[in-house]
This record gives C-alpha cells, structure tokens and sequence, in this order.
C-alpha cells in the first residue's frame, strides 16, 4: 500500500459525505471532497517537482507564490461553479471542503 496515499483525508471525506448523505446533500459533500483531494494532488505535484529539479533559491520561491495562488484560484473557481453552476448545498460542500483540507494537514503531520 502506498504511505503516501492521504488515508485520513479520505476517511475524513467519506464520513462526512456519509453524514450530507443522510441529509441529502451527499453530492454537494462529495464535490466539496473532490475539491480538497484536488488540492492535495496539486500540493503534491508542485512538492515532488522542487524535489526533483535544481534551482535557486529565488526560482524555487518564485514555484511557491505560483502554486499557491494556483491552488487558491481553483479552489474559488470549483466552489463557486459548484454553488452557482450546479446548484449544490453551499454548507455541505464547504463543511466537507475543510474537513478534506483538515485531513490534509493531519495527514502531513503523521507522515512525518
């Protein structure tokens, strides 16, 4: 199995696409986790490529700013189409964004 894979973001999703489930609103918690997970993939994109490549210090900061406002400017642009544009529960795809995203982090913490 690989120890890379984001184990506790996923739980985290599932639970709380279990729990807008029984509510109704499973689809829009399950776009707010596909989000996150999009998210994670992106951070590890950018993380494994600075690994990878030799540059300076400015270049590799330079990596950074573009990630991060890449990532910020899809994870805008997803919610509002799925808000807008799909017409999703707000509070289920935010709820399970941030739940994805605070997984995320306690993955990142764990595999340290």
């Amino acid at each position: 199995m690989n120890s890379r894979l984001p184990k506790i973001q996923i739980a985290v999703i599932l639970g709380a696409i279990a729990y807008f489930s029984t509510l109704g609103a499973g689809e829009s918690a399950a776009y707010g986790g596909l989000v996150s997970l999009m998210n994670t993939w992106l951070v590890d994109r950018h993380t494994n490529k600075q690994k990878t490549t030799t540059m300076s210090a400015q270049a590799s900061v330079g990596m950074m700013a573009y990630s991060v406002i890449m990532r910020m400017a899809m994870v805008v642009g997803l919610t509002l189409a799925g808000y807008f544009h799909l017409e999703l529960k707000s509070d289920a795809l935010i709820i399970s964004l941030i739940l994805g995203l605070i997984g995320f982090l306690m993955d990142k913490v764990l595999q340290k």
